[in-house]
């Protein structure tokens, strides 16, 4: 998979991501208030997050993404934005997320709402009004209002939120010892994830579905299964390894090198224990 381009084919299991590869500090739960409004239905939202992370026009400079919800998150619905789709698709999760720059602008939003009709709105328009309280590099403390209902493929929509939320950011990841790298080499993790990829390179749609959880499998039943199979074999990393394993109850996660264009690059795979066997929940690069 190309690194800094994400790859979510058909809902499939694999995403190639520079977000989550290193840990982020804990988040800080913030608070917000107001309201969002799809299709003249109204969501009260009651918590913000707020994260930096390279900017997307200037490198050098930091973007802060700053999430509102109607419940609270953790976890993986923090760190992948998939993951907050997924939930909103099952109607878990009404959020909107707003990208400010260095500056303390806008630059992009996003839905995350079960409320429309097809794809969610997602950009930005001049006419909606931003006010910042504060933006300092610790906190991120604001309102945002559209200036008047928009119109998105025959869907209406406005929002009014604000919010004050600690900006967290990602952890430098500390390089597994050799003692780990042995140890996860040996893991009953390591040996699913190591059968996947031989299914995946063998284009083995049936050991595929056992080893991936159930929930992804479901994505095997596409008629574009094959199709979307041979694709991540062509643009998956050769030569993975696993370095590190950290298991938590009935989750694990993998950290795994492999070789993307002649280049060394880093990823996370996530393991979910289902039926007292570990599954492989989804890769990213």
């Amino acid at each position: 998979m190309k690194s800094g381009a994400r790859v979510f084919l058909a809902g499939f299991i694999f995403a190639a991501s520079v977000a989550a590869l290193a840990p982020r500090a804990a988040a800080a739960e913030g608070k917000a208030e107001g309201k969002l409004t799809v299709n003249g239905k109204s969501t009260d939202v009651k918590y913000a997050y707020a994260s930096a992370g390279p900017g997307f026009f200037d490198k050098t400079k930091e973007d802060v993404t700053v999430i509102v919800s109607d419940v609270p998150l953790e976890g993986m619905a923090l760190e992948d934005q998939f993951e907050r789709i997924h939930m909103a698709d099952a109607g878990k999760l009404h959020a909107f997320e707003i990208t400010i720059d260095a500056e303390g602008k806008p630059i992009s939003t996003a839905f995350r709402h079960n409320g429309f009709k097809g794809p969610s709105p997602s950009g930005l328009s001049s006419e909606d009004v931003f006010t910042k309280k504060m933006f300092d590099g610790k906190t991120v403390d604001g309102r945002y209002k559209s200036a008047k209902p928009h119109e998105f493929f025959g869907n209406t929509y406005s929002f009014d939120v604000a919010f004050k939320a600690e900006i967290t950011r990602k952890v430098k990841p500390v390089p597994p010892t050799a003692a780990e790298t042995a140890a996860a080499q040996k893991s009953p993790q390591a040996k699913v994830y190591t059968d996947f990829l031989k299914a995946v390179q063998k284009e083995d749609l049936g050991a595929m579905r056992k080893l991936m959880t159930k929930e992804q499998a479901k994505n095997l039943d596409s008629p574009d299964a094959k199709k979307m199979v041979g694709l991540i074999k062509m643009m998956s990393a050769t030569d993975i390894k696993v370095l590190k394993v950290v298991e938590k109850g009935d989750t694990a996660d993998l950290t795994v090198s492999g070789k993307q264009d002649g280049n060394l690059k880093n990823g996370v795979v996530h393991m979910v224990k289902e039926g007292g066997a570990w599954k492989v929940q989804q890769e990213e690069w």
